[in-house]
């Protein structure tokens, strides 16, 4: 066998065994491309030729026929869905590539999908001054188990009654415009719920007995306030970032988080902003909260500000109600939802309506947080070694005999001699408690 024939004999072995592989590994691959480099796949093998057009998960996002013209886009599209062939179980539409003037076009796709098996839909949209796009009543009958919504309105027709198979659910900048007639949605296997910058949620009423994560973030204060749950016992993790400030004149109208965190007694996970601690600040709350939160073991404060009174009394009042709480937070970023199957978020941080901390407030016996027994992990982000922030260091530990390890990231703006004296005076907190088994206390490299 001469070696140009061997050359040749085990190019053809490569062929075939790239050929010979599974459909759905061939899917996999092409669901990683955009749409116009799966078709180019089919000059690979005559097997591979017309694979792209069964492909149950279709992708179109931004850069799909980013070297056409815009104009050209639904004209793609549509050969697209006409050429395939199969179900169509997931599908991803970036809406920012479609013309407002060719909304009417996307209704005619969602029927067609409606029809093809779809489970799984996606319509994002990156671009913040679009026009919103209509769901039209197509949408509304497909069982779908996945719904993630960008810039779009919400209006089911009046036969509508929800999603009865629907898992997970992400709005963001969703506009509902509900009556008395749509205003229940009935999404009883519902495990992950999260609305973003969503509006006009004076009247929904959601079943979701079965809810497992709850978010609101960066809505406004009627999003939280008005809508109604028929049954969410059942939630473990809640995350509340209004991005809303709470005026001194108006505290009247602020959320009362009392009544909402009452009707979550399972929830274990729960994470909090400092707009979110003032709206409860407002709510006249007591020593603790009305109801105990007896299965919270995680709790985390994104844009906490020790300068403000109301979040440090807030602060206080919810870690007297957590008699199980392990971990505990307080975090300058903002938080990583995805962290929780989620999204992430940019929240500003609170300037007006603080009240300066009366440091009385944070010494004496009265200020003891019995409640920490079972506290084993304590992280501060951006400290600048405050006397309010020591102190409530020095209460912490104080409070919690099986504390194990402390976090606490010194903001980047500190001086190093600062930063240094800061950490021999946590060092003294920390190694008077003998359960300690690992202090870090750095400075935060931007």
């Amino acid at each position: 066998m001469t070696n140009s024939y061997k050359r040749l004999h085990d190019g053809r072995d490569k062929l075939d065994r790239l050929t010979d592989l599974p459909i759905n590994v061939i899917h996999q691959i092409q669901e990683h491309m955009t749409i116009e480099d799966a078709t180019r796949m089919s000059v690979l093998s005559s097997k591979w030729r017309h694979i792209w057009a069964s492909n149950p998960k279709l992708i179109i996002s931004a850069d799909f026929c980013r070297k056409g013209k815009q104009s050209s886009t639904t004209d793609i599209i549509n050969r697209v869905l006409l050429h395939h062939y199969g179900p169509i179980k997931t599908f991803l539409l970036d809406l920012s590539i479609i013309n407002p003037s060719k909304h009417s076009v996307i209704d005619l796709w969602m029927l067609h999908l409606s029809r093809n098996g779809l489970v799984d839909l996606t319509l994002r949209c990156l671009e913040h001054l679009n026009t919103p796009y209509k769901l039209p009543s197509s949408v509304y009958g497909v069982e779908l188990e996945h719904l993630n919504l960008s810039n779009c309105i919400f209006r089911p027709p009046c036969r509508f009654r929800g999603f009865q198979k629907l898992k997970s659910l992400s709005l963001n900048r969703v506009s509902f415009q509900l009556d008395v007639a749509t205003s229940f949605l009935c999404v009883p296997n519902l495990l992950d719920l999260m609305f973003t910058q969503c509006s006009g949620l004076h009247h929904l009423n959601i079943y979701a007995p079965e809810l497992l994560c709850l978010k609101f973030c960066n809505c406004g204060i009627d999003t939280i306030k008005w809508i109604s749950f028929k049954d969410c016992r059942k939630v473990k993790f809640f995350a509340v970032m209004p991005q809303q400030e709470v005026s001194q004149n108006g505290q009247h109208e602020a959320l009362n988080l009392v009544k909402l965190l009452s009707s979550l007694p399972e929830v274990r996970a729960l994470i909090l902003d400092g707009c979110s601690l003032k709206f409860l600040a407002s709510s006249d709350v007591a020593r603790r909260l009305s109801t105990m939160l007896n299965h919270l073991v995680n709790l985390e404060f994104y844009l906490f500000d020790f300068n403000d009174e109301d979040q440090i009394c807030s602060l206080l009042c919810i870690l007297r109600s957590c008699l199980n709480l392990k971990l505990l937070n307080l975090l300058y970023r903002d938080a990583n939802l995805t962290s929780f199957s989620l999204y992430y978020l940019e929240l500003s941080r609170i300037k007006n309506g603080s009240r300066k901390v009366d440091l009385n407030q944070l010494k004496g016996q009265g200020c003891r947080i019995d409640e920490l027994n079972n506290l084993q992990t304590l992280g501060i982000h951006r400290f600048h070694g405050s006397k309010v922030e020591l102190r409530f260091v020095r209460l912490v530990v104080a409070s919690a005999p099986i504390l194990e390890k402390m976090t606490i990231n010194v903001d980047e703006e500190v001086s190093e001699r600062k930063a240094t004296k800061i950490s021999k005076i946590i060092g003294v907190f920390a190694y008077s408690r003998s359960a300690l088994t690992q202090l870090i206390c750095q400075k935060h490299q931007p």
